[in-house]
């Protein structure tokens, strides 16, 4: 398939929309359920790093929400079959936003995407916290009926929307939550604070094994919808893509085992020799995390190979 075609913009505002998404979901449930327990008593390393963090939960929901926009008006011109300048009027948009189910789904996801940048105003109170967590999960998870899995009828898709809620919203918690360690791995850095390291990596290893399990579980079931077989996974365009992305998560198992393993034993508060290569190899697990999240957002607008092969 030729990306210079008239898709590539929707491939490239899909792939920076679920980049967004998941930086700031990860951001939020970093927050919440690793920084804010594991730092409870450490006043100064939570003091370093929840300003920085904060900042990249309200860039990311506002690239979120602009690459959204953008998201609606290009489909409004698909849907209408208009070009894009004609397909900018207020009868075209209200058409889209009203009668149809991606219209439907903008209109709940701009819902949770106030929500939750209003939490994040009040980030300090508590219940502002658990509230702000529950309108992050709602806007990652309602992307399910953005794809493929929107457009899966009877109750292969009720197990189809499912499956990909759960696997879009540990793919934020994972990929997205990793932006937030690496930031806390340079506040602590700076502050030479080692102690709280230990706990905060260790809680992040929990959520990132409960997330590669569901991704796998969930993984599994999306396949077997959208490809259905070994041999369509090969010999489709589709299936190859897929297999390419397959390649990019074991990457990213491979280091995130590396750090939990090697290098996590390593910290010592009298060196932070271990503590730069966590993070530079959580680093280069984050670039390989938004490769993925692009052959995402591609993959979204391909036929699937199921339909592809007989």
């Amino acid at each position: 398939m030729d990306w210079s075609a008239p898709d590539a913009p929707m491939v490239a505002t899909r792939a920076v929309h679920f980049a967004a998404t998941a930086i700031t979901v990860g951001d939020v449930i970093f927050r919440v359920v690793i920084a804010v327990p594991a730092l409870r008593t450490e006043a100064t390393a939570a003091a370093s790093f929840g300003t920085p963090t904060l900042r990249v939960s309200c860039l990311g929901l506002g690239v979120a929400v602009i690459s959204g926009a953008i998201w609606l008006l290009l489909q409004a011109a698909s849907m209408s079959g208009m070009p894009l300048h004609d397909a900018l009027s207020a009868d075209v948009l209200s058409t889209v936003i009203h009668e149809t189910q991606f219209g439907q789904l903008t209109t709940v996801r701009a819902g949770f995407a106030i929500c939750l940048a209003t939490c994040l105003v009040y980030d300090r109170v508590a219940i502002a916290q658990w509230l702000g967590f529950a309108a992050a999960l709602g806007f990652a998870a309602s992307l399910a009926w953005s794809g493929h899995a929107g457009s899966t009828l009877g109750e292969a898709g009720y197990v189809h929307l499912t499956a990909d809620a759960l696997h879009l919203m540990a793919a934020a918690a994972w990929i997205g939550g990793l932006a937030s360690l690496i930031l806390f791995l340079d506040a602590a850095y700076r502050s030479k604070a080692i102690s709280p390291v230990r706990d905060v990596v260790g809680r992040f290893s929990i959520m990132g094994m409960v997330s590669v399990v569901a991704l796998l579980l969930t993984g599994l079931i999306n396949s077997f919808i959208l490809v259905g077989s070994v041999h369509a996974l090969i010999v489709t365009e589709y299936g190859r893509l897929l297999l390419l992305k397959l390649g990019l998560f074991a990457l990213m198992l491979i280091i995130a085992l590396i750090n939990r393993l090697v290098l996590v034993p390593r910290l010592a508060p009298s060196g932070n020799g271990a503590l730069r290569r966590l993070a530079c190899n959580s680093a280069i697990e984050l670039a390989l995390g938004l490769a993925v999240l692009t052959i995402v957002g591609i993959l979204g607008t391909m036929h699937p190979a199921i339909h592809l092969v007989n």
